[in-house]
């Protein structure tokens, strides 16, 4: 496939919605301060692949599509997401020097600020809100960050749409 092929937002609505799926799978309660951010990470690795085809439109849809779905605060999600991308794109020429390990530590990063981002919102709009901060969702998605890499280049056959992300398994 060329790097401009349709097939290349075909791809990127499956695993929108795949990555949207995942992230409203029901858990157990103790389960659900470890889930990781399933849509964020999508969009991060769609960002991180194909930068020009993909960028903050992508993002902003994206937690659009989620905070309709978990019918939270609308936008909520959209605002945040769209700010991690655009911190993202600043960061783009860097993050392909980055091998795996780097990367995960990264997508560790943004998920944390993302979380607190979501957060300071929550709070401005419902001051009787009790929700905890957790670092749970951080950890696991930087934990699942390699294994999407894999999955998204190797199964879905994206390494015919360009260079690897991050060829060497450091």
């Amino acid at each position: 496939m060329q790097e401009n092929s349709p097939l290349i937002y075909v791809w990127g609505g499956i695993t929108l919605i795949l990555g949207l799926l995942l992230q409203l799978l029901p858990l157990s309660a103790t389960l659900v301060h470890w889930r990781p951010q399933f849509l964020l990470i999508v969009v991060f690795y769609w960002l991180f692949r194909h930068p020009f085809q993909y960028g903050i439109f992508y993002a902003w849809l994206a937690g659009l599509l989620l905070d309709i779905f978990i019918g939270d605060l609308l936008g909520r999600h959209a605002i945040v997401f769209a700010l991690c991308a655009y911190i993202l794109r600043l960061l783009q020429q860097r993050l392909h020097l980055f091998g795996i390990l780097h990367q995960a530590a990264v997508v560790l990063l943004m998920v944390l600020l993302a979380q607190l981002l979501l957060h300071s919102i929550t709070l401005t709009f419902r001051s009787d809100w009790n929700g905890d901060l957790s670092v749970g969702p951080a950890v696991t998605s930087a934990l699942i960050w390699p294994c999407l890499l894999w999955f998204f280049n190797r199964v879905l056959r994206m390494k015919y749409l360009g260079q690897e992300i991050a060829s060497d398994p450091s």
